[in-house]
């Protein structure tokens, strides 16, 4: 009958135990090596889910950085967002400033100029559209601004040529990137990108200053 050994519990097999059982217990033994196994990284992760007292160890150190970084808050870890940037149904992200929760895309698309302001009542949804306004005509918009169709088209058109909206509003481009002309401005189309709050995000801190 296999023992266990006292740090990490993995089992002994003894001579007379059955082969099938053995190779199991060996299986369990190479599972909690590997969960056991430090991971190295060049910085904290920005994918996965994570307990707390999790540590990464940073596998490019120098002087003056850091041994590792561990995780202080269990979680999903994700990248910050950003704006104007593609993202796809599923992926993960977390606001710039930490308000302890994780963004799950639920409709592709991109994101906009402005950062959402998030919800953080469990499930809610909501679009990445901060800031945007509805077009007008014969007004001055500049660089950056961001307008919808007068009739929803789920897309967002983002100015990259300042200038006077015309009389009367353009026929919308709808693929990604392409530009409408609309008297001297010019608008660069984006499909809306949705979000859903999904959870705890994990948060690690940096640990063993290299002096």
């Amino acid at each position: 009958m296999s023992t266990t050994t006292p740090k990490l519990g993995l089992l002994k097999p003894e001579h007379m135990d059955e082969t099938y059982q053995t190779i199991l217990d060996l299986a369990t033994n190479f599972q909690k090596l590997d969960d056991n196994a430090i991971s190295k990284l060049q910085t904290s992760p920005v994918t996965g889910l994570h307990n707390r007292g999790d540590y990464i160890q940073n596998n490019t150190p120098s002087i003056g950085d850091y041994w590792g970084w561990v995780c202080t808050r269990a979680g999903r870890a994700a990248p910050k967002w950003t704006g104007l940037t593609s993202f796809t149904l599923g992926q993960f992200m977390i606001p710039t400033v930490d308000n302890g929760h994780v963004y799950e895309c639920v409709q592709s698309g991109y994101s906009v100029v402005l950062e959402p302001t998030y919800p953080v009542t469990s499930g809610t949804e909501f679009q990445d559209i901060k800031g945007a306004t509805t077009w007008q005509p014969s007004k001055a918009y500049k660089q950056q601004d961001v307008v919808f169709p007068t009739t929803d088209n789920g897309r967002f058109y983002v100015c990259v040529v300042a200038g006077d909206s015309a009389n009367f509003e353009p026929t919308w481009a709808t693929s990604n990137g392409i530009t409408t002309n609309d008297g001297t401005v010019v608008w660069s189309s984006f499909r809306i990108a949705k979000w859903k709050e999904a959870g705890t995000s994990a948060i690690y801190r940096p640990f063993g200053k290299i002096e």
